[in-house]
């Protein structure tokens, strides 16, 4: 019996270290890398709720429309995704399907970029040639 539990653990040790330190949706289980652009994370005023992490602004409605607590929203900056920006401040650049190219291939719609200067979130418009700036997350996801 101890050989068997050892290799099932060793394999369950392997496959999650195969994985790498990614994780997952909160909402819909896709995968969501820490650096992803469209990263976004919540925090509950709540010291007993983790954070949670989500892949895309429709699952971030979900999450907004059936728990209040949580109350910060950050969003990975799309020029530097291994940074998180207030949700409240970010600019978002929506409505541009070009974006996806950038953005990765496991991406849900709507396709997004969020940016710390409207200035950052304009060249993107103008590279991309389409989408509608907004800023604050509320606004993104009405």
């Amino acid at each position: 019996m101890d050989k068997i539990t050892a290799l099932l653990f060793g394999c369950v040790l392997f496959t999650c270290s195969a994985l790498g330190a990614g994780m997952t949706c909160s909402v819909c289980g896709m995968p969501v890398a820490e650096s992803a652009k469209n990263h976004l994370m919540l925090q509950s005023e709540s010291a007993t709720k983790a954070p949670m992490h989500v892949c895309a602004l429709s699952c971030l409605k979900k999450v907004v429309k059936h728990d209040s607590s949580y109350k910060k929203i950050e969003v990975a900056d799309f020029n530097h995704p291994e940074k998180l920006l207030p949700g409240d401040k970010a600019f978002f650049l929506l409505k541009s399907t070009k974006i996806k190219s950038d953005i990765g291939e496991n991406v849900m719609p709507p396709y997004f970029g969020a940016f710390a200067t409207e200035d950052e979130a304009k060249t993107a418009q103008a590279k991309y040639g389409e989408g509608l700036i907004v800023q604050g997350v509320e606004n993104a996801i009405k």
